[in-house]
């Protein structure tokens, strides 16, 4: 079997997916701009803005798995730069892996492609699309960010039109915590609102659990074009599903009663199509206002 490419690999992400692609047996190659002593795979240095390179680092492999973008909003020195970029380097690679016959991508895009107040702590009621949210809300892109991830969408479901035996999966990761957020929230008894993300359902996922489904996205490669929001929520102590909905997400649109919903977010599409939930989830208690 052909290495899996994997983008952006000496990220926080990054790490843990050749982590993960290593312990489930596969061979990796690793790519980024930056290089990281000791990192578990051979990485080659490179900027996927050059076409040119990422033809070369794409050709002979199995499967690509893209996550080399700047990773956030605030990335970059300018807006406009990051959108550019972000495009740029998604078109190269999505353009070279079909041209050199690469039938499995995976992206990783971005909740904000579909909550446009993602990254912004702000005030209630909170509005997302609908609850409890899923894969399948539409694009509502607030930001140059975003945006270049809802158009890396695009692409993808425009090559698996135009290839019909390619497979691609979008991957629309909440927050992927650092280990301080997750150590703070932990040991602490009592939690400031202002640590948390109302704004994204309060969704979060474990660098593991991301890593996790990357190697079942890989392992079931099923053609055409498939997007996921993996996601678990932050668990309020004394706080139903039907409370904080009432409390923070007011006129939000419900996709069933409000006293069936048990999350805020329904992720049982991942496990129809792929046998995948995540494992860890974070519980704490609010302080008092």
């Amino acid at each position: 079997m052909n290495p899996i490419l994997v983008t952006g690999a000496t990220g926080h992400l990054g790490t843990a997916v050749c982590e993960a692609l290593i312990a489930a047996g596969l061979e990796v190659r690793a790519t980024d701009r930056r290089y990281v002593p000791g990192f578990p795979a051979k990485v080659e240095l490179g900027d996927l803005g050059d076409e040119h390179f990422a033809y070369r680092v794409v050709e002979g492999c199995e499967a690509v798995v893209h996550l080399a973008n700047h990773a956030n909003a605030f990335a970059g020195p300018s807006a406009q730069r990051l959108l550019t970029e972000n495009v740029g380097m998604n078109a190269n690679v999505f353009y070279a892996s079909v041209d050199l016959g690469i039938r499995c991508l995976v992206f990783s895009s971005s909740v904000q492609v579909m909550v446009r107040r993602a990254g912004t702590r702000g005030e209630p009621p909170y509005q997302v699309p609908y609850l409890p949210l899923d894969s399948d809300a539409p694009p509502d892109p607030g930001s140059c960010y975003a945006v270049s991830k809802e158009f890396g969408e695009r692409m993808l479901r425009l090559l698996c039109q135009e290839h019909p035996g390619l497979s691609a999966t979008a991957l629309r990761y909440p927050m992927l915590p650092q280990q301080g957020w997750i150590r703070h929230l932990s040991q602490n008894r009592r939690t400031s609102r202002r640590w948390l993300n109302f704004a994204e359902c309060l969704t979060h996922l474990y660098l593991a659990d991301a890593a996790s489904l990357v190697v079942r996205v890989l392992a079931k490669r099923a053609p055409g074009y498939h997007q996921y929001f993996p996601a678990t929520t932050t668990q309020l102590q004394g706080y139903s599903a039907e409370r904080i909905i009432r409390e923070w997400y007011a006129g939000v649109p419900l996709r069933q009663p409000i006293e069936q919903i048990g999350s805020l977010v329904d992720t049982s599409v991942l496990s129809r199509d792929l046998d995948w939930r995540p494992e860890h989830r974070l519980s704490v208690t609010l302080e008092d206002d």
